[in-house]
């Protein structure tokens, strides 16, 4: 009854402009912190190996620090769901964010290999926050703007895809930019501190904002619930249960847990699903969540390894700044679909319908890329060959701007009843680790296709798109599963689908009457003398 009473009076947080700042800069400063060291990694594994940048050990090295974060990654996400179910949602944000802020330091401060890789498997130790983003998100929207809450995260994600390698393009080596500045200071001696520093400063600006204004949303009688539930299983008592009640969930708490719970008719006792396995809807839901985080890795190294051929090769021979040209198209198509598109599909023709469609824009936009390989001369198209290659960037970013947040949304959606940290840490964890094993399987692949003919370049593309499709034949049935349920679920709430009870009418009973049914027991007719 105490912890009744205290879920009741647990005011329950509201979406709003003020929280969802707080959570877009949080989702903001993780995706800076994954691209922050893209455009300078190469040079500083070159510099402490004292090798050229095109040297094999150097691109081994810098493959193992890039894929270290997504290990640690793969570990760490399940644990920092769970510790979110314990201790609350805020808590867990803010000690992420507080890692956020110490470990890019120790990496911009290291002068040798050991120490960077140790302050990167550090920063990836405190990589929960991206599920902890999504699971407070969760428990704060409903159906009328969950397309908003959502797609403003992926808003914010498309803006780190611009910060980030601003952050660490321009701000290396600051003494030999700006000598007059920084010339003589501590930025000379660690010329790749500036931009890990600058970003703290960010980090630190996010934590302070979100312990001020972010509320909690998980109770503190549903906290430490995996203890709870062990001590309540050695003291259950099983009580008789009324007969003719009907066994249904109406709504669920801040941390989902249903808040009406009635039995079936005939059943005995009360007692929680006893089940170790996440629903197959919800298993189905992670399995597209994964397919999109793997091939999307890919598809993306794809067109960076596709476009890097030499023009002898019949490639478009695009160095680091035209594929950072490219990549800047991309997340403004990312930002146009979050700003202008996604909110109003959603809206129009539901979740799972623009899911598939922006399955298929994306993959029909790089299934074309033999047609775009035909503008490969720059002495024959110049920048128009740039055409073609932009306008598939933006419609495949637009696409996949389209399936995460739905992803996201679905998710969430089937963790209903369920510790949603939980399920959304092992889904960052399952996410993380297809897009650490796909990228290298598809080099690999193109590797090998290469010498099967001038298109055999493109078949590792075909071979991604197949893998994606198999992903969602073996989900489709789960999401249709969630999306009826979630139309079922407005429905009942809308102010229509409530009507009134009906008057009762009060049939005098005399005591003995009352009494007997308080105690349930049958009335025995009085038998005459």
């Amino acid at each position: 009854e105490t912890a009744s009473c205290e879920d009741a009076q647990h005011r329950r947080p509201r979406l709003n402009r003020k929280t969802l700042f707080v959570l877009g800069a949080m989702n903001l400063i993780d995706c800076i912190n994954v691209n922050l060291l893209t455009p300078y990694v190469d040079k500083m594994v070159s510099t402490y190996l004292n090798q050229s940048p095109q040297s094999p050990a150097v691109a081994h090295t810098v493959g193992m620090l890039i894929g270290l974060y997504s290990l640690c990654e793969v570990i760490f996400s399940p644990l920092w769901g769970t510790f979110a179910d314990m201790v609350g949602r805020k808590p867990a944000l803010l000690i992420g964010l507080g890692g956020s802020c110490i470990a890019p330091v120790m990496f911009g401060l290291g002068t040798s290999l050991p120490t960077i890789f140790a302050a990167r498997a550090l920063d990836g130790f405190f990589c929960g926050n991206m599920g902890v983003t999504r699971t407070y998100l969760g428990e704060i929207v409903d159906e009328s703007n969950e397309a908003k809450g959502f797609s403003f995260l992926a808003l914010c994600f498309s803006v780190g895809l611009f910060v980030g390698p601003i952050l660490g393009g321009e701000l290396v080596f600051p003494a030999e930019r700006a000598p007059h500045i920084f010339g003589g200071t501590i930025f000379e001696t660690y010329p790749f501190l500036l931009p890990n520093l600058t970003y703290a400063i960010f980090a630190a600006i996010a934590w302070v904002i979100g312990c001020i204004f972010l509320e909690e949303t998980l109770p503190a009688s549903q906290r430490c619930s995996c203890l709870r539930r062990r001590q309540a299983s050695a003291e259950t008592v099983e009580l008789p249960a009324p007969m003719g009640l009907v066994r249904s969930t109406s709504g669920t708490d801040p941390s989902g847990a249903p808040t009406r719970f009635v039995l079936d008719e005939g059943e005995s006792t009360v007692s929680a699903p006893k089940g170790k396995c996440y629903p197959v809807e919800l298993i189905q839901t992670i399995v597209s969540y994964c397919g999109l985080s793997g091939t999307t890795a890919a598809q993306n190294q794809l067109l960076i390894l596709l476009v890097s051929y030499e023009k002898s090769a019949g490639g478009f021979e695009f160095g680091p700044r035209d594929i950072g040209f490219l990549q800047n198209i991309g997340a403004v198509g990312l930002l146009s679909s979050q700003l202008f598109l996604y909110p109003k599909l959603t809206k129009r023709f539901g979740f799972l319908n623009v899911f598939l469609l922006g399955f298929c824009m994306a993959h029909l936009s790089y299934g074309l890329f033999p047609f775009y390989g035909l503008f490969y001369d720059k002495d024959k198209y110049g920048m128009w060959r740039f055409v073609p290659l932009g306008c598939m960037q933006f419609m495949y970013t637009a696409s996949t701007g389209m399936m995460f947040p739905t992803a996201f949304a679905f998710i969430n959606r089937a963790a209903e009843g369920l510790n949603r940290g939980a399920v959304n840490g092992w889904a960052n964890s399952s996410g993380a680790l297809c897009r650490a094993a796909f990228p290298p399987a598809s080099a690999v692949l193109l590797s090998i296709s290469t010498s099967w003919g001038p298109l055999g370049r493109y078949l590792p593309l075909y071979i991604v798109t197949m893998i994606a499709a198999v992903c969602l034949a073996c989900s489709l049935p789960g999401l249709r599963v969630i999306n009826a349920r979630s139309a079922v679920n407005a429905r009942a709430r809308s102010p229509a689908a409530v009507a009134p009870a009906p008057p009762v009418a009060v049939v005098p009973t005399s005591l003995e009457e009352d009494c007997r049914n308080a105690r349930r027991e049958p009335l025995v007719p009085a038998v005459e003398a």
